[in-house]
């Protein structure tokens, strides 16, 4: 009897022994992560993968939660499997070195627009893998595409031309800031240099001195532009920034390591925006001079020191200026005393409509010259302009991507920031209106190609200052 007993006990061990043996044993030796932390979409369809560090020991799954930013399921993407309650389970068979999942974008991002999935590994079944924090989530992002097509009426604010408008055809965006909110700008490329606000007709002129607590006397010669209603006088172009938008034709000399090799310069800050109406279809965009400063500028490191001082002050004031490397310039205001937002970064604006500061030969040589419903190009960082006439043998409508002539954008006209300046308008100060008989093919930094015209440079009430435009991605 004891020996049948003692049989069923080894018996019940055996078998005991061998469910044991059968069961799944953790294995915190393995790991599972994304191998990046983000995905930049370049095709609709996308694998989404997770790595094991070493091959699975056991059949399981994962579990992923979906977060959506700027985006709904069936509408701009889908996934296989499909989401359940914004979460998606994946199986795995023993073995494996990775789980994925099929990515399908159904509609792409506008630039300007914010559209991303968030997957974030939130278990595996059994349990026992180590899932790393750094690496248990990936963001999968919509790409920008550019803006087909659009219309904008840039709002410059009238025939006082209160406002310089930046537009960036991609994002179909039009950023618009008061002209006189600043009066210089800090170069944030690789040279040292400054610019002056050409729309409020700014001008410097170097003096022989770097010591700011001298004295300085007003010279009635450091003036610009040309307006008959306000008595503005026309200026030495040796005292404006050059026109054609090069930054090695500033005023303002580079700024030198050597802080002795610095001169003081006496600025005329321009003008005021009138306040004074003008007749239909005339501008009078200049009011009050705004009178004179005194700076000097030095470096600071790898940024800008900015001194100034009122010209009878024998005392001045001291800002470090940081040079941004995402924006053509950071702007610095006088009536602030301090940094102010201006251009939208480098990448992100393509136009400005402005008043601008150009040179101008009235009969008796070069003279600096007030214009409005002046159109700038921003050649700082890569876009280029060319004008197409009618009477090439082409329309508007009938223009294609292959009718571009890629070379033209290399010609010294396209890379002047001026390509279309003035050139799009007749300038009548009774009926101005737009020049019908051309329109303009433009390259953005980031290589898109489009074409535009000009619909508008008076509201319905004949007042000047109100441009419209419309554009078209040629591709």
């Amino acid at each position: 009897m004891k020996r049948i007993v003692l049989l069923l006990f080894v018996f019940a061990g055996i078998v005991f022994t061998g469910c044991q043996e059968e069961e799944v044993i953790p294995d915190p030796q393995n790991s599972v992560a994304f191998a990046h932390p983000e995905i930049d979409l370049i095709g609709d369809n996308t694998t989404v993968s997770v790595a094991f560090a070493d091959p699975a020991a056991y059949a399981g799954s994962i579990t992923f939660s979906v977060t959506e930013t700027g985006v709904a399921y069936g509408t701009d993407f889908t996934t296989s499997p499909e989401p359940v309650n914004h979460s998606i389970t994946i199986p795995f068979e023993a073995g494996a070195s990775s789980v994925s999942f099929l990515f399908t974008r159904l509609v792409k991002a506008y630039e300007g627009e914010t559209k991303n999935v968030v997957f974030t590994i939130t278990g595996i079944d059994p349990q026992g893998i180590l899932i790393p924090d750094a690496t248990r989530r990936v963001q999968v992002n919509f790409d920008e595409t550019p803006v087909l097509s659009g219309e904008i009426a840039p709002e410059v604010g009238g025939p006082n031309v209160p406002n310089q408008v930046f537009v960036d055809l991609s994002s179909g965006t039009a950023t618009a800031v008061a002209r006189t909110s600043w009066d210089l700008g800090f170069y944030g490329g690789d040279e040292f240099r400054v610019v002056l606000n050409g729309a409020t007709n700014m001008a410097a002129k170097q003096l022989n001195s770097n010591d700011l607590t001298q004295l300085v006397t007003v010279d009635d010669t450091v003036a610009v532009g040309e307006d008959t209603g306000s008595g503005i006088q026309n200026g030495n172009p040796a005292y404006v920034d050059g026109p054609d938008g090069s930054i090695t034709h500033t005023a303002i000399a580079e700024v030198s390591a050597n802080d002795g090799d610095n001169k003081v310069y006496l600025v005329n800050l321009g003008y005021k925006v009138s306040t004074i109406l003008p007749n239909a279809g005339s501008v009078n965009a200049y009011g009050d001079a705004r009178g004179w400063i005194k700076i000097r500028v030095l470096r600071d490191g790898i940024n800008y020191k900015l001194q100034y001082a009122n010209v009878d002050s024998t005392t001045f004031q001291e800002v470090s200026i940081e040079k941004k490397a995402a924006f053509n310039f950071t702007f610095f205001s006088f009536n602030t005393n301090a940094v102010v937002n201006v251009e939208p970064e480098k990448a992100k604006w393509d136009l400005n409509f402005t008043s601008f500061t150009d040179v101008a030969n009235l009969g008796s040589g070069l003279l600096s010259y007030a214009y409005q419903d002046f159109i700038v190009t921003n050649t700082k960082s890569g876009t280029r302009a060319y004008e197409v006439l009618n009477s090439a043998g082409i329309s508007y409508e009938d223009f294609t991507l292959a009718d571009v002539a890629s070379a033209n954008f290399d010609l010294a006209a396209s890379i002047d920031q001026r390509a279309i300046g003035t050139k799009w308008r007749n300038d009548g100060s009774a009926s101005p209106d737009v020049k019908s008989d051309r329109f303009y093919i433009l390259k953005d930094g980031a290589g898109n190609v489009y074409k535009l015209r000009f619909t508008a440079i008076t509201n319905a009430a004949g007042e000047r200052g109100n441009p419209a435009f419309e554009y078209e991605l040629l591709r």
